[in-house]
């Protein structure tokens, strides 16, 4: 339990030193929001939509609570989910104190060749919903040095999920042989 508590520790001062990563924010919208369309030369909807969901059924814990909605004959999944934010470490223990979850939306849309996923709608699980954009606002009356530390967590998690989305989605599943 004490390595698991000093790797997390490591791993988490590591995200601190690195320079701050910013999340994209839309034009149209005004929020945190990664999206793109990624081109997968002749696979059919139906194929794409099942490698997505396969890869929501092995990338979350639980994925009948976060998949909100599957719709096979649109293509279409919803996905609801959630990550924990760190304060930065203590200038003494070295220790980052939980900083709560933010909860997000993962949308993937499938057509003949080519998905699209838009991962937005970050907020910070408080007394009230609190939208992830006001993170950037340095001019805020409230504002934190540690909202920068978030924005570079969010900014991380963000490009892990959505490479390892990627990467399910485009890659064909390897088939199994049946030698006997």
């Amino acid at each position: 339990m004490k390595k698991l508590f000093l790797l997390s520790t490591v791993l988490f001062i590591s995200v601190f030193s690195q320079a701050q990563n910013t999340p994209p924010v839309d034009d149209e919208s005004k929020l945190i929001t990664y999206k793109k369309v990624t081109e997968v030369a002749g696979v059919t909807k139906a194929e794409l939509y099942n490698r997505a969901f396969a890869w929501a059924n092995t990338f979350y814990k639980n994925p009948a609570n976060v998949i909100r909605e599957k719709n096979a004959e649109e293509g279409k999944l919803v996905i609801k989910a959630r990550y924990k934010i760190f304060d930065q470490p203590d200038k003494k223990t070295k220790v980052a104190a939980d900083a709560g979850d933010v909860m997000y939306t993962l949308t993937i849309e499938c057509k003949e060749g080519k998905f699209r996923y838009i991962l937005s709608s970050f907020n910070w699980q408080q007394v009230s919903a609190f939208p992830a954009e006001r993170w950037m606002d340095t001019k805020n009356q409230y504002y934190k040095t540690d909202w920068a530390g978030y924005l570079t967590q969010t900014d991380e998690m963000a490009k892990k999920l959505t490479a390892d989305l990627e990467k399910a989605v485009i890659t064909a599943p390897k088939v199994k042989k049946d030698e006997w």
